[in-house]
């Protein structure tokens, strides 16, 4: 059994590309997505920065005819110090550090449209899940 909904998928896709997840799987309500925003407590200023960087990526590769050349490469490969940094503030939760990690892993493992497709929309379905304080 996992101990959170995040670590139940970073195994599910630490082997196997996202995009082969049905996006309803992902990004329906009580989907992985909500399961996550729900479940950890992330709130958008935790994930802000990390998200801009991760949604410029797939801007730059969608304008670029989907190229994993050495810019996009090098940007992807600057996300992991970015959430080690945060997490080791304790401005981002573990587990969703770590599944943001084991993402990005995925589409270095399996570096094509569908995957980065599949991983933005997963994105930013977290991002608009997470509730928002009154």
């Amino acid at each position: 059994m996992y101990r959170n909904v995040a670590e139940e998928l970073k195994r599910l896709i630490q082997n196997n590309p996202i995009g082969e997840i049905d996006l309803k799987d992902l990004l329906k309500p009580r989907g992985y997505a909500y399961r996550i925003a729900h479940e950890l407590k992330i709130t958008k200023v935790q994930v802000r920065k990390i998200y801009a960087e991760f949604k410029g990526i797939y801007e730059s590769l969608k304008r670029n005819g989907w190229k994993f050349d050495e810019e996009i490469l090098t940007r992807l490969y600057m996300l992991y110090p970015i959430i080690e940094y945060q997490k080791n503030r304790r401005v981002l939760d573990k587990s969703f550090a770590d599944l943001i990690t084991a993402l990005i892993e995925n589409i270095e493992k399996f570096p094509n449209k569908k995957n980065i497709e599949t991983a933005e929309k997963f994105f930013t379905a977290i991002v608009a899940y997470i509730p928002t304080k009154d």
